[in-house]
C-alpha cells in the first residue's frame, strides 16, 4: 500500500476504484436477484433443449472430455458446419457442453460491442427486459429460470464477448466439487 501512495493520487485513485470493482463483484456474483428472471418453462435455444441427451444431437462432434467429482464425463462439442447467427451477428465459435450424457450448456463467442448490443436487444426480445440499471452493465448480464440461464458477457479490452445458455442444476454439478461439501 505504501508503495502506492508514493506512486502519486492516480495511482491511489486507481487502486480504490479497483479495489472497490473487486469488492462489488465479489458481492454480486452469488447473488443470482441480479438479472432479470425467465420463466420457468424456458428450456431451449436454436433447437438445443437443455438437459437432451447427447443422442438427440447425432452432427455434434467431441472436442474434448473430462469428469468431475460430481459429473463421471463432461464432454465440449462442436458442430463445424453450425454457424449460428441471432439478429445478424454470426458466432465466431459455438461449443455444447454435455454432463453424463445431458447437455449442460452452450457457448457462443463473438466479437464487436455492436454485436453485443444487438444480441442484448434480441435476449430483451425473447426472455425479458433488464433494468434500467442492469442495462448499463457492459461486462456482463444475466437472466435466471429454474430450467434455463443466460449470461451475455463482453470484454471492451479485447473486444470479445460470449452468450450462454446453461442448464442451471448441470451447470452446478459440473462446476461443484468435493471441496464444497465442507461448507
Amino acid at each position: 500500500m505504501l508503495q502506492i501512495i508514493t506512486l502519486g493520487k492516480h495511482s491511489l485513485v486507481r487502486f480504490f476504484s479497483i479495489l472497490l470493482l473487486s469488492v462489488m463483484g465479489t458481492a454480486l456474483s452469488g447473488v443470482p436477484s441480479h438479472g432479470v428472471r425467465i420463466n420457468g418453462e424456458l428450456n431451449e435455444f436454436n433447437g438445443y433443449i437443455m438437459e437432451a441427451p447427447r443422442s438427440r444431437y447425432p452432427d455434434l462432434k467431441q472436442v474434448k472430455t473430462w469428469s468431475t467429482d460430481f459429473v463421471k464425463e463432461v464432454g465440449l462439442y462442436e458442430n463445424a458446419q453450425e454457424r449460428p447467427t441471432i439478429n445478424g451477428v454470426q458466432f465466431s465459435t459455438a461449443q455444447y457442453r454435455f454432463a453424463d450424457s445431458r447437455l449442460e450448456s452452450i457457448n457462443l463467442g463473438f466479437e464487436g460491442r455492436e454485436n453485443r448490443d444487438r444480441l442484448l436487444a434480441w435476449i430483451e426480445q425473447h426472455y425479458g427486459k433488464l433494468l434500467p440499471i442492469e442495462r448499463k452493465m457492459i461486462n456482463q448480464v444475466e437472466w435466471h429460470g429454474d430450467r434455463l440461464s443466460i449470461a451475455l458477457s463482453y470484454n471492451p479490452e479485447t473486444n470479445l464477448g460470449t452468450l450462454w445458455f446453461i442448464s442451471p442444476t448441470l451447470h452446478h454439478l459440473v462446476n461443484k466439487n468435493i471441496n464444497d461439501m465442507t461448507e
